[in-house]
């Protein structure tokens, strides 16, 4: 009979937020080249598909798992992270075909360019996490540096309301990207919160 193989949690969620990585780059790609904004969107849909399918698999190997390498809820908390990472990158590439918008603000592109510096990052964090007993180190100055993204994002999404609403634009334009921007602020929040989860991790094996 053949010997079942084990499930190797780790790996998947390196797949996982490999994939936000991959919609993250395609939506620099949307932004900085604004055409095509229907086909481009449903590039990255296909991308958070295959994603779902990587959580998919985890939820499954977890629900049946005796033992896991790290507790479960950690495990579930960290795909549910990057899973929430890929699928508003997805709406904020849906917003952009759905709203018809007519010109990119220069605010969005900054903050994208923040989205796909943090996912970036949390592919190396993910992979570094698959040993993280003996690459604490490396680990912490992953999850400081995600953090710091963050921080950047948080600043640059108050000033872009601001300015959003100090310009005299219609009210319609106003509310589509305020929507947009608040999608973008709430990737890089779920960014942190995956190395978060990973910092929490750490600590408790210490």
């Amino acid at each position: 009979m053949r010997r079942k193989e084990n499930f190797n949690y780790f790996d998947v969620l390196i797949l996982a937020i490999g994939y936000s990585h991959q919609t993250a780059q395609r939506l620099i790609d949307l932004l900085e080249d604004y055409q095509d904004v229907t086909r481009k969107a449903r590039e990255i849909h296909d991308l958070e598909h295959a994603a779902d399918h990587e959580c998919h698999r985890l939820f499954d190997a977890l629900n049946v798992a005796f033992i896991t390498p790290i507790d479960r809820e950690d495990i579930y908390a960290l795909i549910k992270s990057i899973d929430d990472i890929t699928d508003l990158v997805e709406d904020v590439a849906n917003r952009f075909d759905m709203f018809h918008i007519a010109h990119i603000r220069p605010e969005a592109k900054q903050i994208a360019q923040l989205i796909q510096k943090a996912t970036g990052m949390l592919v190396e964090l993910l992979t570094n996490f698959k040993a993280f007993k003996k690459n604490g180190k490396r680990i912490h100055e992953l999850v400081m540096a995600v953090n710091t993204i963050e921080e950047e994002g948080d600043r640059c999404y108050r000033d872009s309301i601001k300015k959003l609403f100090l310009e005299p634009e219609n009210v319609i334009e106003i509310i589509t990207w305020k929507d947009i921007l608040d999608d973008m602020e709430n990737v890089l929040d779920a960014c942190e919160d995956v190395a978060d989860i990973v910092q929490g991790v750490v600590m408790k094996s210490s």
